[in-house]
């Protein structure tokens, strides 16, 4: 047993700074059932550090960084779970401890999370008052912008983009993709600075989810077809699951039954948990079980199984 002394030192913050890393790296590896074993401990140790750090010294304000970072990818992994509630929740609190760091890009990822949680709860006005605040508060350093600075800027865009397209704002949301892909031109990359994956490809794939949103089923599917293997692989497996399961959904709202399920058994080869924990993977496989008379009902049977739906669901 460690001394009282040692029991009752605060969180180190270089271990601590590695365990949200892990988390985020869990995330972008699309483990959501490992996340649920690890964001609990996580928060707790993140909100330990605060409290054993008062104050605005340089600790205290990593401290909250931290503690704002942990309650992000909470809140990203429970909208991907349908968790809206206590999604916003979470992103609301990363949202207030960023503001107290004065780190603008920590601002602005936080920003992004509360936009998605106003749009998941049908505040779509209020979502994109957000997003273009933090828009004209970011552009004026966009000409010399550090590559994070540019993915964090640029993914402020793709946010307000799918918000338009839930709100049936096509113009709008062209128009911010437009701007999005501008910004991943002059990063020029693929990459994934600040945990964000965006550079071209995710631009595309994003377009294919504004398609979704539009309900847009074919143009969905047309969009995916821009989406490259070399861009694609480049990507975290998150945003690969995201992508196949883009795929299903558009094909499911296109009519074609057949492609819907093959794209789900791709996705579920590569990334099962994307398949088997996400309420709207889930959601779709019910329905395409419910209406398909296609020729892989047998293999979408077995998929639903695989999934935890019974016949009588």
């Amino acid at each position: 047993m460690p001394p009282p002394a040692e029991m009752n030192a605060p969180p180190d913050l270089d271990r601590l700074a590695q365990s949200v890393t892990y988390a985020f790296t869990v995330f972008q590896n699309a483990h959501w059932p490992l996340l649920g074993q690890t964001l609990p401990r996580l928060l707790t140790t993140a909100q330990t550090a605060v409290a054993a750090y008062p104050g605005a010294d340089d600790q205290a304000r990593r401290a909250r960084s931290l503690l704002s970072q942990a309650y992000q990818v909470t809140a990203s992994t429970l909208y991907k779970l349908d968790e809206f509630g206590l999604a916003w929740l979470a992103a609301e609190r990363g949202f207030v401890l960023a503001e107290e760091t004065g780190d603008s890009l920590l601002i602005s990822e936080a920003a992004r999370r509360v936009a998605s949680g106003l749009m998941f709860m049908n505040h779509y006005d209020q979502a994109l008052e957000l997003v273009r605040a933090d828009i004209d508060r970011l552009e004026p350093e966009r000409g010399g912008g550090s590559p994070a600075y540019l993915s964090v800027y640029g993914m402020l865009f793709l946010r307000g983009a799918e918000v338009a397209g839930h709100a049936a704002r096509p113009v709008v949301a062209r128009d911010l993709l437009d701007e999005g892909h501008s910004v991943a031109r002059q990063l020029g990359y693929d990459g994934n600075e600040r945990f964000t994956a965006f550079g071209p490809t995710n631009v595309r794939l994003h377009q294919v989810g504004v398609r979704l949103a539009l309900g847009e089923g074919a143009g969905a599917v047309s969009a995916a077809r821009q989406v490259t293997s070399d861009g694609l692989n480049r990507l975290p497996k998150e945003r690969r699951a995201s992508y196949y399961l883009s795929v299903a959904r558009g094909h499911g709202l296109a009519g074609h039954p057949d492609d819907a399920v093959s794209a789900l058994l791709t996705a579920e080869s590569l990334f099962p948990d994307e398949i088997r924990c996400r309420p709207i993977a889930i959601d779709l496989i019910d329905g395409l079980r419910r209406s398909s008379s296609g020729t892989r009902s047998e293999q979408l049977e077995q998929l639903a199984a695989r999934a935890g739906l019974t016949n009588h669901d």
